[in-house]
């Protein structure tokens, strides 16, 4: 009977270290000194192309600040939203940052750093179209960005708020255009840039400002070598100020003090 019961304990220590075993081989593998991040290509203020060509940004930044602190070389993957996912599935990408939520869907296909971003949704609109709330949507045609966050409450909630049809698109200039041309009555969008919006664009207005808890979180390929370190990288630059001077340069303000700009959070 001891020698059985031994057995079994040496059966479930082995288990144990089998299980943990892929964590550690990826935590140890070798990881390039060059971190390909994929972020969106029209994605204000989080990424977006200037006159020059290049590309700027808080993601943007936040990327280079982390390349800093790990001493690798930063590049960027401009691409479609939908196309982030499938470019981090097929190891085109190291990384995505890009303004994520972190949702369970996701994290039970990717891996996510720490939270470095709270925010809610909202819907803006002409000023000069008259609607003055979600129930002055019914019968109206509205916009959105395919497979977010925004897109989800959106189909959930159509039906309650009578909304004629969705349309779906790419990036929220594109949204603003069909605004501005009739073609669509609100484009429901994560709240931060559209207030970014609203400081060169007058003729709009955010008419609701939605009851969603949004984190945001760098995300990676499950397992990936990369996702402990960064994690690590993006807490130091949370306590050594930098995310919080990443933050002013965009947003023209500090964070709150409990934000997840300044604050060091658990990986979810």
């Amino acid at each position: 009977m001891i020698r059985t019961a031994r057995r079994r304990l040496a059966l479930i220590a082995l288990g144990a270290v089998l299980g943990v075993l892929p964590a550690l081989l990826a935590a140890s593998a070798p990881v390039s000194a060059q971190l390909n991040v994929g972020v969106h290509h029209d994605n204000r203020p989080w990424e977006f192309r200037e006159p020059s060509g290049a590309y700027a940004g808080f993601d943007i930044d936040m990327a280079r600040a982390l390349g800093t602190e790990l001493g690798v070389e930063v590049t960027t993957r401009p691409l479609g939203f939908a196309e982030l996912f499938e470019a981090l599935d097929a190891g085109q990408v190291d990384a995505v940052a890009s303004s994520l939520t972190i949702t369970p869907a996701r994290l039970a296909r990717f891996d996510f750093t720490q939270p470095y971003y709270r925010t809610s949704q909202a819907v803006a609109v002409l000023k000069t179209a008259g609607v003055r709330d979600l129930a002055g949507l019914a019968g109206k045609t509205v916009a959105t960005t395919p497979s977010s966050t925004n897109a989800q409450w959106l189909e959930a909630s159509r039906d309650r708020y009578a909304i004629r049809s969705i349309r779906y698109v790419d990036s929220m200039d594109e949204a603003l255009a069909l605004l501005r041309r009739g073609q669509v009555a609100a484009y429901f969008g994560d709240e931060p840039a559209l207030l970014y919006a609203l400081l060169e664009s007058r003729d709009l207005a955010v008419i609701a400002r939605l009851p969603t808890e949004e984190r945001y979180g760098i995300m990676l390929r499950r397992g990936s070598p990369w996702t402990g370190r960064l994690d690590a990288a993006l807490s130091a630059i949370k306590v050594n100020g930098t995310l919080a001077a990443i933050h002013r340069k965009w947003f023209g303000s500090r964070p709150p003090p409990d934000s997840p700009v300044t604050t060091v959070l658990p990986r979810p």
